[in-house]
C-alpha cells in the first residue's frame, strides 16, 4: 500500500490541469486585446496631434509667403462669395484642392531663394496626399482668385473634415 501512495502523489504533482492553462492563456488574451485596443486609439489621438502641428506650421508659412508676395499662392476656383457654402467650396470639388495642395502650394512655399518649407507636410495615413487613393485623408488648398484668402482643409480621424480660412 505505500508504494501506492507515492505513486499518486507523484502524479498529482507533475503539472499544471488542462483547465487552468485555458484559464491563463484566456485571461492573457484578454488582456492582449485591451492592450491592443488602447494602442490603437493612441496611436488615432497621435496621428491627430500631427496634423493639428503641421496645419499649423502650414499657417505660418501661408503667412510668411503673404508677408513677402503680398498675396496667398494663387490655385483653384473659390469665388469668395457670402452665398456661397463655404465649408462645400472644396468639398464638391476634391481633386482640385489635393493637385493645388500639391502643385501650387508645394511648390511655392519650397521653392525661390528663401524658400518658407524644406517640404510641405503630407497627412499621415496618406504619405502621396493622393486623393484618388484617399479622398478622406489628405490635406487640400484652394485660394481666391485675387490670393487676399485661402482655405487650408484637413481631417482628423476623431472630428472628420476641418478647414482654416485665412486671410
Amino acid at each position: 500500500m505505500k508504494e501506492l501512495s507515492k505513486t499518486k502523489k507523484y502524479f498529482n504533482n507533475r503539472g499544471f490541469t488542462l483547465v487552468e492553462l485555458l484559464v491563463v492563456i484566456s485571461i492573457i488574451g484578454l488582456l492582449a486585446s485591451l492592450a491592443m485596443v488602447s494602442l490603437t486609439s493612441a496611436r488615432v489621438k497621435a496621428r491627430d496631434a500631427l496634423r493639428l502641428g503641421e496645419v499649423a506650421q502650414l499657417r505660418t508659412a501661408l503667412n510668411l509667403f503673404y508677408d513677402d508676395n503680398n498675396r496667398y499662392p494663387l490655385c483653384g476656383t473659390w469665388i469668395d462669395d457670402e452665398a456661397q457654402d463655404f465649408g462645400a467650396v472644396v468639398g464638391d470639388n476634391i481633386g482640385e484642392g489635393c493637385d493645388c495642395y500639391l502643385n501650387a502650394l508645394s511648390v511655392d512655399l519650397e521653392a525661390g531663394e528663401r524658400p518658407i518649407m524644406q517640404q510641405t507636410p503630407r497627412d499621415p495615413k496618406n504619405e502621396t496626399n493622393n486623393c484618388a487613393f484617399s479622398a478622406e485623408f489628405n490635406y487640400r488648398y484652394v485660394s481666391t482668385l485675387s490670393g487676399d484668402e485661402y482655405a487650408l482643409f484637413y481631417t482628423l480621424e476623431n472630428e472628420g473634415e476641418k478647414y482654416i480660412r485665412g486671410w
